[in-house]
């Protein structure tokens, strides 16, 4: 699959030039087609004229795409007049006039549109550390951001002079940048500074600012500078690192994963380019039979499905998706350049979510198909995620253990399961009150997905206990990690009415080989049975289980 710009640029053109080449040849048969089917009559008319309808249904929806757009629109008219024919009679008074509008198209095969082409996004990639600068004076509140930003796992440096950062900055930007919005020492105060250096970079640093002014003047400075966030003195740098996550948490994301299902191959090669220049995962189906084996083997998050694919209806493929429980929540946007109101209206009562017209510039396709895809993965996580900590629910997280056990016995390699419990909770709720605790909830969920590897999956299995999944992993490399998270959430300082104070975490780490009869019960169990072991222990240690 093409993953560069001059990749999928390269398949653009080359997809544009075969289909401009082989339209005269197209457009020659139609003619012939419509020449048959006119001077035809009884059941070969009508067979001869569906399959002019399907073919001038196919150009409609396809040239545009190619540069070809007066084409298209005037092939849209023709299957118009086709599907009339196809309810009454063909009209004797108007078959000539048709084959001549026919035999007129190839005067349109000439591309009326410059080349589309957008350049590939290339996928944000999480290094280890984030990198983040922090423009600071006053050497005390410097230090505390440091510290508690590197617990999290994040790579800090630190500035005390704007002049020294820019430079700095315009030869290595950051991930971020914390910035304090009055330099004291300077006498001056930073968001100018900082919105004048934004106009020297490629693209806008996300940026946060920490300030004792709590005004609006401060606020819309900081927005000027484009800041993602505004934080009053003194700081609480939990809630930093929550703002901070939450923004890498939408650079994380995963691609969105779209199935398209449609007849026309190479539109739909056409699409698949374009979504995957936008950074998508893109199947195909171009055979309606196929349609579940890769709603299986892809998970799609969308489905994009013609209207119209020969002997069988987009609505009758969509309701044999909805038949599966499995499916359900899965978008179906109908993509056709069906303009009749009354057929659209009914397909999307047939199982259907959406519905967008063909032709659609590429431009356009990636922005519709990015907007309801977003709205699909809010959807699911909504349903799956829990809502303080942003991790998998209890169901998912299990649902996960299963899905990873079913691996290793294919894969051969390892796996381990974690139980991690916050030691003396109740006491942290008792006495900082329950605000306070979810605030120490949320800092391990956010230190668990920096510090735990990118093919781990971390859920929030009740109250304050969470399970980390960790394939292809041994108990030791599983002591490792979770021993990194253990003694970096222990030195997190946490604060509530200037009252500082630190927690602690437990854990019991269940293992499974190939060899394993093990079920995802058994398993957590397993690790539940360590966690105990460690409570018991002295709290604050990781324990394996034999």
């Amino acid at each position: 699959m093409p993953t560069t710009n001059a990749d999928i640029t390269a398949k653009l053109k080359a997809l544009r030039e075969d289909y401009a080449a082989r339209l005269p040849q197209e457009l020659t048969a139609l003619h012939e087609l419509a020449e048959q089917a006119l001077t035809a009559s009884g059941a070969p008319q009508t067979v001869q004229l569906t399959q002019l309808h399907q073919r001038l249904h196919k150009l409609a929806g396809s040239a545009g795409s190619f540069g070809f757009a007066q084409l298209g629109k005037q092939a849209k008219q023709l299957e118009i007049q086709v599907q009339q024919w196809l309810a009454q009679a063909v009209d004797p008074g108007q078959r000539r006039v048709f084959c001549i509008a026919v035999g007129a198209l190839g005067a349109l095969a000439q591309p009326d549109q410059s080349p589309s082409y957008v350049g590939v996004t290339d996928a944000e990639t999480s290094a280890a550390q984030t990198l983040i600068y922090l423009l600071e004076d006053d050497p005390a509140v410097a230090e505390d951001i440091v510290l508690n930003l590197r617990h999290f796992g994040h790579r800090v440096e630190h500035f005390d002079r704007l002049e020294q950062a820019e430079a700095v900055i315009l030869r290595a930007p950051p991930d971020f940048m914390v910035v304090d919005i009055v330099f004291e020492a300077e006498g001056r105060e930073s968001p100018a500074l900082i919105a004048a250096l934004q106009q020297k970079l490629s693209k806008p640093l996300p940026v946060v600012f920490i300030s004792a002014r709590d005004d609006f003047a401060a606020y819309h400075a900081a927005v000027k500078a484009d800041a993602i966030g505004y934080f009053v003195k003194p700081l609480d740098v939990i809630r930093l690192v929550d703002r901070l996550e939450q923004y890498l948490d939408r650079r994380r994301e995963l691609p969105y994963r779209v199935l398209i299902v449609d007849d026309d191959e190479t539109l739909a090669e056409h699409y698949r380019l374009v979504l995957s220049s936008a950074g998508m995962l893109v199947d195909l189906v171009t055979h309606p039979e196929q349609v579940l084996t890769a709603l299986r083997n892809f998970n799609p998050e969308m489905i994009l499905l013609d209207l119209n694919i020969p002997e069988y209806s987009g609505p009758e493929l969509a309701r044999v998706i909805r038949l599966s429980d499995e499916w359900l929540r899965v978008p179906i946007t109908y993509l056709s350049s069906e303009t009749d109101v009354d057929q659209r209206i009914k397909a999307m009562g047939q199982a259907g979510d959406d519905f967008i017209a063909k032709p659609i510039s590429d431009r356009e396709l990636i922005s519709a198909v990015s907007i309801r895809a977003a709205r699909s993965r809010q959807l699911s996580n909504a349903i799956d995620r829990d809502s303080l900590t942003g991790l998998l629910k209890h169901s998912r997280i299990k649902e996960q253990v299963d899905i990873e056990l079913a691996r290793t016995r294919r894969s051969g390699e390892q796996l381990c399961v974690a139980m991690v419990d916050l030691d003396h909770f109740k006491s942290v709720n008792d006495t900082y009150g329950h605000p306070a605790g979810d605030k120490v909830i949320k800092a391990l969920a956010h230190l668990l997905r920096q510090r735990l590897r990118k093919t781990d999956s971390i859920g929030r299995y009740g109250g304050e206990e969470f399970v980390a999944v960790l394939p292809g992993c041994d108990a030791k490399e599983a002591q490792r990690l979770l021993d990194d998270v253990r003694q970096n959430f222990k030195e997190i300082s946490f604060s509530v009415d200037s009252k500082h104070f630190n927690v602690t975490l437990s854990a019991g780490v269940a293992c499974a080989d190939v060899a394993h009869t093990l079920t995802a019960d058994t398993l957590l169990q397993m690790a539940d049975d360590a966690l105990y072991l460690a409570k018991h222990g002295g709290r604050d240690q990781i324990c394996i289980a034999e």
